[in-house]
Parts: C-alpha cells; sequence; structure tokens
C-alpha cells in the first residue's frame, strides 16, 4: 500500500509512490497522520475530521473572495516566517443582502488550511534535520467548545470539579504557548466577564511573547469591542491583520 493518495507531504517527496519508502514507516508522514493516518500532528492540533483535507492549494474562495485567498496564499507560503514572527490574522465575515450574517464564506477553511500547512511545512524541516519539532506547535479551538471546557469547572461533584478545573488548566496552557493558534468563531454572545478575563489572559500573553494566533469571527473587527471588550479587542487589532470575507453561505444545501 502507497500513502502517495492521502500523504500530505507527497507533493514534496522525491520518493512519494515507491512502495520501497511511500508506507506507514515513513517517518515524516507519521509523524503529520500518524501510523493509521488519524493521528499524528494533525490529531494534536485539534484539526476536526470535516477539514483534514483543506490545503492553501484547494482554497475553495477564490472567485468569492480574491483578495482573501491571495493574503491566505501568501502568507501560507512564508508560514514558517510569519509565525515566527508572531504575525497574526483576523478573518472576519461581512453581512451581505444574501448572507446577512456573513457566515459559511471560507473563514474557518481558511484558518486550518494555514495551520495545515504550517505543520507540513514544520515537518518537511524536520525531516531535513534543519529544525525538531519538540512542543505542539499548532492548536485549533472552537471557542464556543473552550467555553464549554471552561464552565465545567463549576458543576457536578467536588471530584468532576477538581478533573474538569485540571483538564481546563491544561488546555489553557496549551492556547497560551503553541506556536500557532486559531481562535475560531471569537465573539460570542454570553460571554461572562469572567470567561472573558480568561480570554483575555490567553490573547495578552500570545501578543506579549509575540506568539502568532489567527481568529475568525462573523463580527467585523470594528465591533469585536462589543462581544469581547475592549481590552481583547485591543490586542486583536494589534496583533493581526484583518481580512475580510463575503458571499454566500457555503453551509447551506440546496433543497
Amino acid at each position: 500500500m502507497t500513502l502517495e493518495h492521502k500523504c500530505l507531504l507527497a507533493e514534496y517527496c522525491s520518493k512519494a509512490g515507491n512502495p520501497t519508502f511511500c508506507n506507514p514507516l515513513c517517518f515524516p508522514f507519521t509523524r503529520m497522520h500518524g501510523v493509521n493516518g488519524d493521528g499524528g500532528l494533525l490529531a494534536v492540533a485539534n484539526i476536526p475530521n470535516k477539514y483534514k483535507n483543506a490545503t492553501i492549494q484547494n482554497l475553495p474562495f477564490e472567485e468569492s473572495n480574491p483578495k482573501a485567498f491571495l493574503i491566505t496564499q501568501k502568507y501560507g507560503a512564508k508560514v514558517v516566517e510569519k509565525v515566527d514572527e508572531g504575525v497574526g490574522l483576523y478573518f472576519f465575515g461581512v453581512p451581505t443582502k444574501e448572507n446577512s450574517k456573513g457566515t459559511g464564506t471560507g473563514k474557518t477553511t481558511a484558518a486550518i488550511a494555514l495551520v495545515i500547512e504550517y505543520l507540513r511545512q514544520r515537518s518537511i524541516l524536520e525531516a531535513k534535520q534543519e529544525r525538531s519539532i519538540n512542543n505542539e506547535p499548532a492548536f485549533f479551538m472552537k471557542m464556543a467548545k473552550f467555553q464549554n471546557v471552561y464552565s465545567s469547572q463549576f458543576s457536578g461533584s467536588t471530584e468532576t470539579k477538581e478533573a474538569n478545573g485540571d483538564k481546563y488548566q491544561a488546555l489553557k496552557r496549551k492556547m497560551k504557548n503553541v506556536d500557532l493558534l486559531v481562535l475560531d468563531d471569537i465573539g460570542l454572545r454570553g460571554m461572562t466577564e469572567a470567561f472573558t478575563t480568561e480570554v483575555y489572559e490567553i490573547i495578552d500573553e500570545r501578543e506579549t511573547e509575540e506568539r502568532a494566533t489567527i481568529f475568525t469571527s462573523n463580527t467585523p473587527d470594528d465591533r469585536i469591542h462589543e462581544y469581547v471588550g475592549e481590552q481583547v479587542a485591543s490586542r486583536i487589532e494589534g496583533m493581526t491583520h484583518a481580512i475580510p470575507f463575503k458571499g454566500k453561505d457555503n453551509r447551506k444545501k440546496s433543497l
């Protein structure tokens, strides 16, 4: 069995398709995908199955969002350099007559494609023995899920609260320290003051340490303060470039 058809490193590999080398024992493949193709850095980065084939080569919004497409391509081409520099992005939806909420326009796809490209380029550098991977390089987190993990500390038995508290603190440390973090769908309604403070702590440390963060949101950058407060909004503004997305909601299925 060869891995060329599913290995995200295949196009960079001179041995791709050669069964002598292209097999589940290939270290770069197992590093990226895991032995069975469902683990590795992609799993550690918490990439949802729906998006595991998202790459900067197959972005679906070139026609509807040419500027966002071009910027994502350019960032992806130098993603290791951009992450090292702490350059972040803020992908936001623009409400239109055909899509009043600005949803489903490709923001999450773009963000995850950049994470995958970063993991891919880091895996190549490691295979070439130019730069090893010693810590978790990247992580994707939906804000709604993060808020649920935070809230889980305050309900249930004492034992459950302690376990969930430990789980939350581990997640929070990871989100502070990974080289590239995606916070998906920031600007949710109903964020409590206490939870907003937690989000601020993470973002503030990432800005201070110049760690790259990519945000997606259905809220334009000039209104995000209405949902996350002035402190969080100012940090986001200072650490990212705002990129608008518009067009139809591609998540909606035709009847």
